[in-house]
């Protein structure tokens, strides 16, 4: 039997891979001025270094929830953050700009792994209560990491140059690994969450679950949004709209950390109402109409939408999370894999956005730029309406099936 601290010990364990997979994947933009003078690029190839990590990350989330069924949750988890902190490491000795795209890809990789792997392990611990909550604080950490990369590791990044940030970053990656292998643990009770043999009929319950598809797909526009804008906003303060240093570096921080209590407050009030799909809509909504602040937005105010948007999709985000763990009929072990789906669905934004917004903001402008991606998170959030919803009552978050009790 688990002593009840123990649980919020294996939070924390995951939130600190949390931190370190987001910080890797958001410090590059610290460095992105001075890759672009190392390597001569122009915006279009800037937002290309964005779009080809979410490649790697949006490919890898189903064979990372696979392998943790084969191989265990806990190795998996090591094994996501080891690649990407060894490939961040690799990114820092890349020589011509094609090499920095395949190192970016694979940091990808490492990153979907992980991050599959990471929600179900919570959701495992958490299923019968505060899992909402629980996600939340995930994703709070992720916010963490998106902040410290973004504006932590600009001042390393001014102070020793992109390649040792980036070395630094990869580093953390790879000892927050380390200590995940050795001390994760699954609950005494998941002796199939240790590894087991993979079935024909784990697979269809993973990915031919409707409500699975319907959300991933309704995330999309919400996701690339705040993958692009978290990225580019400062730059586009900076050289777009001319908005003092100062404030663009407040915009850069808070679209990061704002997040922290946009997760934990999105954790807190999906557990205390019936219908998380409508929390989710609303928040993915309310974050589009922030992004289409952005170009609005002038000196003394240009922080608001940034605080917003980065506010709502963790918000959303923490939500989004809880569906896999909530779906009647999907087994424990089968989470990772039915997450991973989703997430893989979602990454298709994180790709095209970016490079949607590269090409639409040299050619259309930006404010057009930016009022696609505001239109595509509001557009895409009404597809989770399709789904049906069956209403908790009583306990809020029932145990779910194993494969024993099939």
């Amino acid at each position: 039997m688990d002593r009840p601290s123990r649980k919020w010990w294996m939070l924390a364990i995951v939130s600190a891979g949390f931190v370190a997979m987001t910080t890797n994947w958001f410090n590059i933009a610290a460095g992105f001025g001075q890759i672009s003078e190392t390597f001569q690029l122009d915006i279009p190839q800037v937002a290309l270094l964005i779009s080809v990590f979410v490649i790697g990350y949006g490919v890898f989330h189903i064979p990372g929830g696979v392998l943790a069924t084969r191989m265990g949750m806990r190795w998996v988890l090591a094994l996501g953050l080891t690649v990407e902190g060894a490939a961040v490491i690799l990114s820092a000795t890349a020589n011509d700009f094609a090499t920095l795209l395949v190192f970016r890809v694979l940091c990808g990789v490492g990153a979907s792994v992980f991050a599959a792997v990471g929600v179900a392990a919570v959701s495992v611990w958490f299923r019968n209560r505060h899992h909402a909550l629980a996600l939340g604080v995930t994703s709070a950490c992720f916010s963490v990491g998106s902040a410290a990369g973004l504006y932590t590791w600009r001042d390393l990044t001014d102070a020793f140059g992109w390649r040792t940030a980036l070395v630094a970053g990869g580093a953390l990656c790879v000892v927050v690994g380390v200590v995940t292998a050795a001390a994760f643990r699954v609950p005494a009770d998941g002796d199939h969450l240790r590894g087991i043999r993979l079935t024909r009929a784990a697979l269809r319950e993973s990915l031919m679950n409707r409500g699975i598809w319907l959300y991933g797909a309704a995330f999309l526009g919400a996701y690339g949004a705040f993958i692009t804008g978290s990225q580019l906003i400062a730059g586009y303060g900076l050289d777009q709209r001319h908005v003092g240093a100062g404030e663009v570096a407040l915009a850069a921080f808070l679209i990061g950390i704002a997040g922290v209590p946009g997760s934990v407050a999105g954790g807190w009030i999906s557990d205390r109402l019936s219908s998380r799909r409508n929390v989710f809509v609303a928040a993915a909504v309310t974050e589009g109409v922030f992004v289409l602040l952005v170009p609005l937005s002038g000196p003394g105010w240009f922080w608001v939408p940034a605080m917003g948007v980065g506010f709502m999709f963790n918000f959303a985000l923490a939500v989004w999370q809880t569906i896999p763990g909530d779906r009647p009929g999907l087994s424990q072990e089968n989470i990772g894999t039915a997450f991973g789906l989703m997430l893989t669905i979602s990454a298709v934004g994180g790709f095209a956005l970016p490079y949607l917004f590269g090409e639409l903001a040299p050619t259309a402008g930006y404010p057009l730029a930016w009022s696609v991606l505001g239109v595509l998170s509001i557009g895409c959030a009404f597809l989770a309406m399709l789904n049906g919803e069956t209403r908790r009552t009583g306990r809020r978050n029932p145990p779910l099936p194993t494969a024993s009790d099939a």
